[in-house]
């Protein structure tokens, strides 16, 4: 018979890192990717408890024991295929990803005092004179001084090609909005975390229900044989 689901079994297999996660109630990607990791371990829960019913159902036959479980393990596994908590998560994480990006635009200014224009024109000299401008550039990202004079000037002053400038651009704005970068990777991380969750919830309801997928796409019992898959293709 197979074994049982512990509290451990589900705290260990989906999900562990969101002990981890931001505890931010406000956040809504926060609360939804949260909400899609219980979600998916109650599932796994529920498939346990129904097992647990039929197992201890003296009506039940091996067999119909065994047919009752592949019932229960489709239910489940349609249930997560088309997981609606993990696509809410998925929509709050694209729309909060989004908005840091958003957050990561504003870079130094253009200079515009006659003094500041005098020495960014100094900078773009000394720019042009390196080895490799946009190496120079890219090492010095928090001088918004060199930043500045080099954006806000055509390329060629600094011996740079447009798609270096394109570079430093978004460079700048990552080393310059460090809280954006790191909430961002935070909340897409989870997210990865979420799905792998997911992936091993299935693990557990195919281990649960004594389950298996078959080359035909069918679920079947363990306890049948290969011959029954194969005569069935």
């Amino acid at each position: 018979m197979p074994k049982p689901i512990t509290d451990n079994d589900v705290a260990v297999r989906i999900t562990p890192q969101v002990i981890h996660w931001r505890d931010t109630a406000s956040l809504m990607h926060w609360t939804d990717l949260k909400a899609a990791v219980d979600a998916a371990r109650d599932v796994v829960v529920m498939v346990d408890q129904q097992c647990r019913a039929i197992e201890a159902d003296g009506d039940l036959s091996p067999e119909g024991i065994a047919r009752k479980r592949i019932e229960i393990a489709q239910k489940a596994m349609a249930d997560l295929a088309d997981f609606k908590p993990l696509k809410k998560a998925e929509s709050s994480v694209a729309r909060a990803v989004s908005t840091f990006q958003g957050q990561m635009t504003s870079l130094p200014k253009k200079p515009d005092h006659v003094a500041d224009v005098m020495v960014a024109q100094e900078v773009r000299a000394h720019v042009a004179k390196q080895p490799s401008p946009a190496t120079y550039v890219l090492n010095h990202l928090n001088n918004p001084q060199i930043v500045a004079a080099v954006l806000h000037a055509p390329a060629f002053l600094s011996s740079l090609e447009d798609t270096d400038l394109a570079v430093i651009k978004e460079r700048a704005g990552q080393t310059l909005h460090p809280d954006q970068v790191r909430m961002s990777k935070e909340v897409t991380d989870a997210l990865a975390h979420l799905r792998e969750g997911i992936e091993a919830a299935k693990r557990l309801i195919l281990e649960r229900t004594d389950a298996r997928h078959d080359r035909d796409d069918v679920m079947r019992s363990k306890k049948d044989s290969l011959s029954k898959a194969i005569a069935a293709e």
